[in-house]
């Protein structure tokens, strides 16, 4: 309550009086100086009322923390302060006085609480455009306790150094500085104030590229002791391309660096990353990855690396270099997967845990704790139970797993991180696929037009009576694949790429035309690769036209089916196509079978790359790993009956019928595979 009153005040300071509205650092600083202001007043370290005129004439960090210090900074606390302030107008004075004075107090308040405020007023689009997503406070303390766990802290604290290399506002730097002082017991005035200096000259380092954000951090950090001391570690800067903190001189790196996709960065600076990064960053892969190395090169050997960042590149395909860099340089200590549970309120990204310790050379017996969570209807207001049951000694078995696996288990390809149970059950899988699905089928994703409204009509437009039929396509999307179903099309795709010299064919030209500017700017157009009145990627018409498997690029089950239609697809569909039989049986019935079974549900998604809690994406890289056992003539034909008897149920709506028959297909690939009755509850409960 508290919290949200004061944080409501400022939002509404600024939607009142849009105060140097146009310059967002100098609309911030006020803000957080009138914060600042109201904290030390309310922690009685300087008295607000005696010095009330001053502080209106002089409204300056420097002359505030100075009234705190006794004396005038010798040195600016922010540099990019004004150096030489106009007075405040009385009316936003008068707002000013009401903050200190009328809205709750922070008296002993921890100093953290501005960073909160910070984020939660102040930053609300500008974080979202940079892929800024700050660190909740529970979870910055778990983070903080659990690294620093393994260090003595007290013992030769003068030399202990922890930086974060994206610091934000100083989540993590905050819970550091609160857990080691927790860890060292009770101490003398003088001892807290000794460890305070230690920690902000020396012994804690910040670094970001947004001055305001270093500047909230210096803030809380020297707001943490009773005297004034001015971090001197925070800097603002780029930790990956600037040279800011001597390398092999950090103890831990703590972090949340920034999540941020190739689409969203400059080409410039990705070149620039490309090659400083080269072993770790390439293609597609996230911003984050950089972050991983650097810190691997500014820790000393034995240091530890613990992050918050997007699970994606425990499965992403461009996770690949992340994943063989980790494993050489780094004895993996701890993962832990929220497993899409969006844990940080605001960030469309499924954020994991990884604790890494620097070594010159990995045991073979290093183990690695990970702890998984269920996938549950989690809500919000639970978040913070989550965190806390990630304590050891308070672990909540109906929240998460938590077993260890050997580092030496993982492949580079994909970082399975299997329970004992289900290690065993994908074994089993393993040992009796003599080859995988990439073996079998070649993949091919749908088309991408460039400009749907151009070339996709419903069904029923009367336009498409212009057009020649050898140009009309039948045309689905995700939404159309079920499982072992695709639903009749509604719509068509003007198929285009066929066509020569488009002033042949007069009717496609005049509804093209209507489209022409905008199709023209498509990046293939302009570049002259591309004739202005095609599709876009207009793939392979030979592979729509034959029969083939197709299946949603994103869902949250298998869902495969055979199209007999010479269906059309958009790019959020992908096709498989039987390479010739040179060494097996395997048919199209068979496999849809097979990948829609509950075993194969379960197999796939053991492994997959989650996007949110219960969303998968059926990326072929991904999709074609999956193992395919070597089935007989005999057993073949039980299938394709099987799949007909199927297909003919759902099309009149028998899903008694269908189900039981289905049943017994699942009972058949858990007797073929000698799966246990454990682990065949364990597929039954996870679908």
């Amino acid at each position: 309550m508290k919290f949200q009153e004061i944080s409501d005040k400022l939002t509404q300071f600024i939607n009142r009086y849009n105060y140097l509205a146009t310059d967002r650092s100098a609309n911030v600083l006020f803000l957080m100086k009138c914060i600042v202001l109201k904290y030390l007043a309310d922690n009685q370290r300087i008295d607000f009322e005696a010095y009330q005129k001053d502080i209106k004439k002089n409204f300056t960090l420097d002359y505030i923390l100075g009234l705190w210090q006794g004396t005038p900074l010798r040195l600016a606390f922010w540099e990019q302060d004004q150096v030489d302030p106009q007075p405040i107008g009385d009316e936003i004075w008068d707002w000013v006085s009401d903050l200190i004075a009328a809205s709750p107090s922070l008296a002993g308040e921890n100093p953290g609480l501005i960073g909160s405020l910070y984020e939660t007023s102040l930053l609300i689009n500008h974080k979202k455009n940079h892929g800024i997503f700050y660190t909740p406070e529970n979870i910055a303390t778990y983070m903080a306790t659990d690294v620093l766990g393994a260090y003595k802290i007290g013992d030769g604290i003068e030399e202990f150094r922890v930086l974060d290399p994206a610091c934000g506002s100083g989540s993590l730097l905050s819970a550091v500085y609160d857990t080691v002082i927790s860890q060292n017991g009770e101490l003398s005035p003088g001892e807290k104030e000794a460890q305070h200096r230690q920690l902000l000259e020396t012994g804690l380092l910040g670094v970001d590229r947004d001055p305001i954000a270093c500047l909230v951090t210096r803030l809380i950090l020297t707001l943490k002791g009773s005297k004034y001391v001015k971090p001197l570690g925070v800097f603002c800067g780029d930790i990956l391309t600037e040279e800011l903190v001597k390398p092999q001189s950090v103890d831990v790196v703590i972090g949340n660096p920034p999540y941020v996709g190739h689409k969203e960065i400059q080409a410039e600076y990705m070149k620039l990353l490309k090659n400083r990064y080269a072993e770790v960053y390439r293609d597609k892969g996230d911003l984050s990855y950089c972050f991983i190395y650097r810190g691997w090169e500014l820790l000393k050997p034995e240091g530890q690396l613990i992050h918050i960042t997007s699970r994606y590149f425990i499965e992403a395909f461009y996770g690949k270099p992340l994943r063989a860099f980790i494993r050489k340089a780094f004895a993996i200590q701890e993962i832990v997967d929220f497993n899409g549970l969006r844990v940080i309120e605001g960030v469309g990204v499924d954020p994991a845990i990884i604790r890494l310790a620097k070594k010159t050379r990995i045991d073979d017996q290093q183990t690695i704790q990970v702890k998984r969570f269920f996938i549950k209807n989690h809500k919000p207001e639970s978040y913070p139970r989550l965190i806390q049951s990630l304590d050891q000694k308070n672990q909540q078995g109906d929240l998460y797993e938590s077993f260890e696996l050997l580092q030496a288990q993982l492949n580079d390809d994909s970082w399975r991180l299997y329970s004992p149970v289900t290690q065993g059950i994908i074994e089993k899988i393993e040992n009796k696929t003599p080859f995988t699905l990439d073996n079998v089928v070649q993949s091919f994703q749908g088309i991408i037009s460039g400009n749907d409204k151009a070339f996709i009509f419903e069904q029923n437009d009367p336009a498409l009576c212009a057009f020649d039929p050898v140009f009309l396509k039948p045309w689905i999307k995700n939404k159309d694949v079920r499982a072992y179903q695709v639903t009749e099309p509604q719509k068509k795709i003007l198929y285009t790429n066929m066509i020569g010299a488009i002033d042949q064919y007069p009717q496609v030209a005049a509804q093209l035309e209507k489209h022409r500017e905008k199709l023209k700017n498509r990046r293939e157009c302009k570049n002259g690769k591309l004739a202005w009145y095609k599709l876009q990627w207009g793939r392979d018409p030979d592979h729509f036209e034959g029969r083939k498997i197709v299946f949603p690029y994103k869902a949250t089950q298998n869902r495969f089916a055979i199209d007999e239609n010479k269906c059309y697809f958009s790019a959020d569909v992908y096709g498989l196509i039987l390479k010739p039989r040179l060494y097996h049986q395997v048919n199209e019935e068979f496999l849809v079978i097979l990948l829609n079974s509950r075993l194969y549900n379960y197999y796939f998604k053991s492994y997959g790359k989650k996007l949110g809690d219960k969303l998968y994406e059926y990326y072929p890289n991904t999709l074609l790993r999956l193992g395919i056992p070597d089935i007989k003539d005999e057993t073949i034909k039980f299938f394709k009956d099987s799949y007909d008897r199927i297909v003919e149920l759902k099309k009149n709506g028998d899903t008694t019928e269908s189900g039981k028959i289905l049943a017994e297909i699942d009972k058949w690939f858990y007797n073929f595979f000698e799966l246990s009755q454990v682990e065949i509850a364990v597929i039954e409960t996870n679908q």
